[in-house]
């Protein structure tokens, strides 16, 4: 960061959130991108972290960056082919980078094939990855003749499938004193084969750059996350309730929606206000509206809401780069959902087009006659045996993690945690806001057992 940056900084008093940037590639690159991440974390004034995901085989790449999605802002990969494969597999949920394979990187490899391999002629060689522009520039800078310098550049995924026949065909045929590949599998192959190879790595300059550049996709994750949104909830009274109804049956309406939207929002620390007897804003944050919607791909609160009430629900959700046009853009989006008749949620950020959200599937059990579900008697046995060992004294909140319920219950902490979602859904629990470690890592969620209902 520049000096003028730092002192922009200070004048506006505002400091970036901290990030966490997740490393993924092959275990000695992956190294070779933590040494110089410590590098870029020990300049940075805002607070970086670098995690590992490093692999012995790229079909590995995909379980490692599962195991630490949830814990990073953004992500660097070795180079385009696992980038692109992140890509397609859908498995790629941050914003990502890859490190750049440039003439750079074409220098260190022919500079270490020179220094490390007997009587290599660096103007017959095979390369993959890199474009012919790239490699002609790279050749023309040393002053070198590329007349039998053979290349394959990167075109997607299935391109690489080629590579190493294309390097064993022109090696074999005597056209070639060595291959040049950025692909670790390819190396392996041809050096299994005879076939004299070296991988092109990127330098640690081209790492940096990518590792900043992947700080500052993460501060814009963090910054976007934070951002304020709204949901408007509308309730719809049908023509039937209109004719039967009094204040004192809106009224009970009203009241009852408050207080189903309240144990809703308080899952994602929103919160709620009442505009009138049957429009409400939920206050609360994008990255809080993308678990809502799971990532945009359910309508919040729509659904459940209108199973509880009896009567249609119309939503609409906004961002903006104020309260007030996030709030517009809530606003605006559920008269749309009213005009479908609550058919649908609307999401409008005032640039992009309008996005139709479907409710989540719907529960059709139905309650036995004492008015119990099968799942609410089961939660009721769950909190009365949790609240029992935990023995607390008369008036106390009952406080409780997945390890405390596990515990208790003797049972894993897989269904430790199935157990707790039961309880919340079946209104027997709340889950508090996470308190940092003062050890660092992922926060533990808490969760307060609602004892008072078991009166």
């Amino acid at each position: 960061m520049t000096e003028e940056m730092q002192q922009s900084e200070q004048v506006s008093g505002e400091r970036l959130p901290a990030v966490t940037v997740g490393l993924f590639g092959p275990r000695r690159l992956v190294k070779t991108m933590s040494e110089v991440g410590q590098e870029v974390a020990e300049r940075s004034v805002n607070g970086v972290r670098f995690l590992t995901g490093g692999y012995d085989d790229l079909s590995e790449a995909e379980e490692r960056y599962l195991r630490l999605r949830d814990r990073i802002d953004a992500a660097v990969f070795p180079g385009p082919w696992a980038f692109d494969l992140a890509t397609t597999g859908h498995w790629l949920t941050v914003p990502s980078t890859h490190l750049p394979l440039t003439g750079a990187a074409l220098y260190a490899a022919l500079l270490r094939a020179s220094l490390t391999i007997t009587d290599v002629d660096l103007s017959r060689v095979s390369i993959d990855s890199l474009s012919l522009a790239d490699v002609s520039e790279a050749y023309s800078e040393i002053g070198l003749d590329t007349a039998q310098v053979y290349d394959v550049p990167y075109e997607g995924p299935e391109s690489v499938a080629g590579f190493a026949a294309f390097h064993r065909e022109k090696w074999e045929r005597q056209h070639t004193t060595l291959a040049l590949t950025t692909i670790l599998a390819v190396e392996r192959e041809l050096r299994a084969d005879g076939v004299p190879v070296l991988r092109i790595a990127p330098t640690r300059s081209s790492v940096r750059d990518a590792l900043e550049t992947a700080v500052l996709l993460g501060q814009g994750t963090r910054m976007g996350a934070h951002q304020l949104a709204m949901i408007a909830v509308q309730v719809i009274p049908t023509g039937a309730s209109r004719a039967e109804s009094g204040d004192y049956w809106q009224q009970e309406l009203a009241l009852s929606t408050h207080q189903k939207l309240l144990s809703e929002a308080r899952q994602v620390g929103a919160s709620v206000t009442r505009r009138s007897d049957t429009l409400f804003l939920v206050t609360t944050t994008y990255g809080a509206l993308l678990r809502l919607t799971e990532q945009f791909a359910v309508a919040p609160f729509l659904g459940a809401l209108t199973a509880q009430l009896g009567v249609p629900v119309a939503v609409g959700a906004g961002t903006g780069q104020t309260a007030r046009a996030a709030e517009a853009n809530a606003l605006m989006a559920v008269e749309d959902s009213v005009a479908a008749g609550g058919k649908v949620a609307v999401y409008l950020d005032g640039s992009s087009d309008r996005v139709d959200l479907e409710p989540g599937p719907a529960t059709t059990e139905s309650a036995p006659a004492d008015g119990t579900s099968p799942i609410d008697q089961r939660a009721l046995e769950i909190v009365t045996s949790i609240a029992s060992a935990m023995s607390s004294a008369p008036g106390r909140q009952v406080v409780v993690d997945v390890e405390s319920v596990a515990a208790i219950m003797q049972v894993t902490q897989r269904t430790g945690r199935r157990m707790l979602k039961e309880l919340v859904e079946a209104g027997l629990a709340w889950p508090l806001p996470p308190a940092r470690s003062t050890a660092g890592g992922r926060p533990r969620q808490q969760f307060r057992l609602l004892t008072e209902k078991l009166d």
